[in-house]
């Protein structure tokens, strides 16, 4: 087999790898084009596509012993397709390791190759799948509490608060908010991630339609009070990618979560929340809105 040449993903290739990831990627978030793109100083992903297979490196999560890898997408033999990831790293004098694998492809791993990879599931990475029109509402008698906070907040800010879909005008007043908000909470939080978060948040601005993004900035008095923004993964699932918000203004999470989705998700039956990377605290808030499910992930390594 010829080796596999990658190339970093940049916009121009945002199109090939939404035809995989939306069809192949189960509405996991970590199969996004747009993150693969706006994650570049994390994952570093770069892509191959052959023969009706993208195969994707995360070079960034590569080291002295591995070469780390996204699980291949496509319509081909995933057999073949795993071999020729485990031929790829063995060419780079390193064994194979697979990041965020859904159960299904764990399963095939499991199946086309066995006994060749450990294989173990990482529960800080299992992503919160809710419904829209659940969340859309906060319908049902185990949201009843959420609905009551949001009603709290507009009894107390009626007509002073606005929420509207995010215009490129808008940004540079989001923009502002953040540098804000990051002054505000860079003594309890890892600031390594906090600016990392930014630059990504300045990235996705510059480039919002590009990446097919979608979202709703908060505004009491005309001032921001908070933004929130997704993209969609596929027909079906919706990315909420980002909700920030100013914890001074009560339940203003409450009102960025619920008027995101009925405002941007709605054609689609889920929204994926993302992980919950192990925090408790936000661990515990996700459970908090009752998930329709978790997209449970996992990590292979080669024996």
């Amino acid at each position: 087999m010829d080796d596999l040449v990658f190339t970093p993903v940049n916009l121009d290739a945002f199109d090939q790898v939404y035809r995989y990831t939306s069809v192949f990627g189960e509405g996991s978030c970590q199969h996004s084009a747009c993150s693969m793109y706006s994650l570049a100083e994390k994952y570093g992903d770069a892509v191959c596509e052959r023969d009706g297979v993208l195969y994707t490196l995360r070079s960034r999560l590569c080291d002295d012993d591995f070469r780390v890898y996204l699980a291949p997408m496509g319509h081909g033999n995933m057999k073949e397709a795993f071999l020729n990831i485990i031929s790829d790293a063995e060419a780079h004098g390193k064994k194979a390791k697979f990041f965020s694998l859904t159960e299904k492809c764990a399963d095939i791993l499991k199946e086309e190759l066995p006994d060749r990879f450990d294989i173990e599931e990482d529960r800080d990475l299992a992503e919160y799948i809710y419904r829209t029109e659940i969340m859309a509402a906060f319908s049902g008698g185990k949201l009843k509490k959420r609905r009551s906070e949001v009603n709290t907040f507009w009894n107390i800010y009626g007509n002073r608060a606005s929420v509207t879909k995010i215009k490129p005008s808008d940004f540079p007043d989001i923009l502002e908010f953040e540098r804000k908000w990051l002054e505000k909470n860079k003594e309890t939080h890892d600031m390594e991630a906090l600016g990392r978060e930014a630059r990504m948040i300045e990235l996705q601005l510059s480039h919002f339609e590009e990446l097919h993004l979608s979202g709703i900035v908060l505004r009491i008095d005309g001032v921001v009070s908070g933004f929130g923004y997704g993209t969609k993964l596929s027909d079906s699932y919706y990315d909420a990618i980002i909700e920030k918000g100013d914890r001074d203004v009560q339940n203003v999470y409450k009102v960025l979560r619920q008027e995101s989705v009925k405002q941007c998700a709605m054609d689609c039956t889920y929204v994926n929340m993302e992980e919950d990377v192990g925090v408790p605290g936000l661990r515990a808030l996700k459970y908090a809105y009752k998930p329709e499910f978790l997209l449970h992930k996992y990590i292979a390594v080669e024996r």
